[in-house]
């Protein structure tokens, strides 16, 4: 299932890696129909594009739109099955497709979707309208001198390395006897301790015979079919893993799904724990200013200086 609109708008731990594939002909002088990725009502949410992996073939354009950037690559130079430097923000729109040159019968690809509740700092760098409210916090942060300077807001990845604690990481290999289509086989539930969550990071999985249509499926606290990724464009190789970052306060379990039988099937996936802290607990509105020992801390987060 293409991640949708209705997808992002349940990001509720930003910010949110959702992992995605697509299998499927390439039509001939035409795009893929229905579009691979098309996100457009994602307010007040900004999105990016990440992590395209896909096989190189002369016949085949990547198209894609970020907001008012539009972007048509041949695929024939890219590495083979590898994930290329994609990095696609948008905060009005975000697609990915593919145009056929000449007709390719069966194509593959995964990708991940960023998502992320913007700070005050996001918004000054992409132009979003401040309320009143935010208006005063960014004088009161000087926030706007610190975006010129480029120093603010922080990447992701540099905000999860200096503020989610990892606790424990565990990957985990798994064979499911998918034995009856149509049916939901368990492969796990994982549940977090006290003042801790869970972070599933990566998922990979044997990818089956084309007509099987395995499904990995990814749900996680209250939200059933959070990730559904078909497991045929990926594979247990280097490559074929796809990096997601789906947080839960209390559960993620997965599980699979065919639409025929295709007997024993192979999984992998990893997750993290992570400790629970005041600043995420203020960043996922899990706590009121009124609740914390730092009240300032209140502001510095909803201002992205953390």
């Amino acid at each position: 299932m293409a991640i949708s609109d209705a997808i992002i708008r349940a990001t509720k731990y930003s910010p949110e890696l959702i992992p995605d594939s697509w299998y499927g002909a390439v039509p001939n002088l035409a795009e893929v129909t229905p579009g691979i990725l098309d996100l457009k009502r994602f307010a007040p949410y900004i999105v990016r594009l990440t992590g395209i992996q896909l096989a190189p073939n002369v016949l085949v354009l990547l198209r894609a739109r970020y907001d008012g950037v539009q972007i048509e690559e041949n695929t024939a130079a890219y590495i083979n099955l590898i994930p290329s430097s994609w990095d696609l923000p948008g905060k009005d729109f975000l697609r990915y497709n593919f145009f056929g040159l000449a007709g390719v019968a069966t194509y593959t690809t995964h990708y991940g979707v960023w998502t992320k509740l913007p700070t005050v700092a996001d918004k000054l760098l992409h132009g979003i309208r401040l309320t009143p409210d935010e208006l005063m916090l960014a004088e009161k942060l000087g926030l706007a001198d610190s975006v010129n300077k480029g120093v603010l807001p922080l990447p992701i990845g540099t905000q999860i390395e200096r503020e989610y604690h990892v606790l424990g990481e565990v990957t985990r290999s798994r064979s499911v006897n998918v034995a009856v289509g149509g049916t939901t086989y368990a492969i796990e539930s994982i549940y977090a301790k006290q003042d801790e969550f869970i972070v599933l990071t990566k998922i990979a999985a044997a990818p089956g015979a084309v007509g099987d249509v395995v499904l990995f499926i990814v749900d996680r606290d209250d939200d059933p079919g959070y990730a559904t990724v078909q497991t045929f464009p990926l594979s247990l190789a280097f490559g074929g893993e796809i990096n997601c970052f789906v947080p839960a306060m209390h559960e993620i379990r997965l599980s699979t799904i065919s639409t025929v039988a295709p007997g024993p099937h192979l999984f992998r996936y990893t997750y993290q724990r992570i400790r629970l802290t005041n600043t995420l607990r203020v960043r996922f509105n899990l706590v009121s200013k009124d609740e914390l020992p730092e009240p300032s801390l209140w502001d510095k987060v909803k201002g992205g200086v953390l």
